[in-house]
Order: C-alpha cells, then sequence, then structure tokens
C-alpha cells in the first residue's frame, strides 16, 4: 500500500512539473537599453538611451535621455546651455551666432536655450573651443527632485 502511494505522488508531481513546464514557455530578454555608441556630454561618458540609427548615435538633442550605466539614473536633456563667458557684452553676441534663446544674461554668467533640431554636442564643442566662452555645460535632468 505504501508503494502505491508512494508511485501515485511521484505520478501526480512529475505531471504537475511537466504541466508548469509547458505553461511558462520562454519569454525573449528585454532590452532595457539598446546598445548605442559613448557619448561624451561635460566631460563625462553616456550612452543614449535609444538611438533609431547610427548617424544619431554621435548627435544629441533636447529631450534625448542619456545614461551613464545600467545600475545609474537616466538624465535628459533640456536643451538648455549655461555658459560663462570672460566679457559679458558677449553673451548675446555668442547666442545670437549660435542661432540660440537667451534665457538668461547676468555678468559673465548665461543660460542659452537651443532649439528642437539644434545639436548640443555641436554647440557645446563650438563654445568651448570659443575664445570669449570660459566655459560652458549641457543640462542633464535625472529626474533626482521630482515630487514622488
Amino acid at each position: 500500500m505504501k508503494f502505491m502511494t508512494f508511485s501515485i505522488l511521484a505520478l501526480s508531481t512529475l505531471a504537475t512539473a511537466v504541466q508548469a513546464e509547458q505553461q511558462l514557455a520562454e519569454q525573449p530578454t528585454p532590452d532595457l537599453f539598446t546598445a548605442s555608441d559613448a557619448v561624451e556630454i561635460n566631460g563625462q561618458d553616456y550612452r543614449k538611451l535609444s538611438v533609431d540609427n547610427l548617424s544619431e548615435a554621435a548627435e544629441l538633442h533636447a529631450g534625448d535621455e542619456v545614461f551613464k550605466n545600467a545600475f545609474s539614473n537616466v538624465s535628459k536633456a533640456t536643451g538648455l546651455i549655461f555658459v560663462t563667458v570672460k566679457n559679458p557684452a558677449d553673451a548675446k553676441a555668442v547666442a545670437k551666432e549660435l542661432k540660440l534663446e537667451v534665457v538668461f544674461a547676468q555678468g559673465e554668467s548665461a543660460v542659452f536655450k537651443a532649439s528642437e533640431g539644434q545639436d548640443l554636442l555641436g554647440i557645446s564643442d563650438y563654445l568651448n573651443a570659443d575664445s570669449r566662452v570660459k566655459a560652458s555645460k549641457i543640462e542633464l535632468n535625472s529626474g533626482k527632485y521630482r515630487a514622488q
């Protein structure tokens, strides 16, 4: 009798395991981050969150999302660029040359806003090479101060 009970229990367990295995088909691994080339922003390497084609991998536009590594927060490029100029009168001239909107300009500090289609990395490279500019930084918003 014990042998028969054990056999029925073993058969029942085996049938349940086979049925469970059939129900749980293997799911594809989710693509959390689409691979892209590293992009240097403000002296640090980032990767773009989603890249439709390779020509966009080397550009950064307002609204693009980037991350440092798989465990870091995703940051969004806002289109704002913080600039320190050598001469306060140069801020508006520099913005006009690059077709940027002046959001704020006081003393040596200025904030420029790029339009939707402008490449922020190209603008940053131009600003860093311009002799009238001391420093520039592209704003990346990680949302860490967002209300929960």
